[in-house]
Order: C-alpha cells, then structure tokens, then sequence
C-alpha cells in the first residue's frame, strides 16, 4: 500500500495512476482535516468485492477453506471440460502434490 499527498497525486496523477496499474496496489491520499482517500484500480475493487462476497457467510467460508486445505493437500481433480457435439467431454487427471521448496 502507497501514500501520496492530495498535492503530489495532483502534480503527479498520470504517474501514480500508472503505479497503481503496473503495481496492482491501492494508494491512500492523505487530505487536509483528515479526509483521506482510497485509489485502486477497477480490477482490484471487484476482486475484493467478490472475495467479499464469497466470505460473507460463515457456510460458503467454511466450504473455501475446506477446499484450501484440500488443494494444499493435493487431494483434488483437476478437470478440463471440452467440446463435443451437444455435449461436454469431461477430461480428468489427478494432481501432483505441492512441496514447498527451500
């Protein structure tokens, strides 16, 4: 997370709004009498908004974790959906295990 003054991201909006894009960071613009603000990109608010959503209740949180844990495990099917005719062809393979590396 960045912070700019409201007189810098002024002076310097074509360059901060670039950071902000390339970085895929949120910058707070501090303001007199403590108005301060937020400036993310639209892609960064819909990812929080939806990671919002997804964790607004306690039964689809429970249900992520579950299939973190499950991933981190390697106990998971990867499943690739393909075309055919009127109907999809579901291709399967079992994943390998993640290992951290050193």
């Amino acid at each position: 997370m960045k912070t700019a003054t409201l007189t810098d991201f002024r002076q310097n909006m074509k360059e901060r709004l670039d950071e902000i894009q390339e970085d895929q960071d949120i910058l707070i613009l501090t303001g007199p009498k403590k108005k301060d603000f937020v400036v993310l990109t639209l892609e960064t608010f819909n990812a929080m908004e939806e990671t919002a959503h997804l964790l607004s209740t306690s039964a689809n949180t429970k249900r992520l974790m579950e299939g973190i844990a499950q991933d981190k495990a390697g106990k998971v099917t990867v499943r690739e959906l393909k075309p055919g005719g009127d109907k999809l062809k579901v291709a399967t393979r079992k994943r390998a295990v993640r290992t951290k590396s050193k």
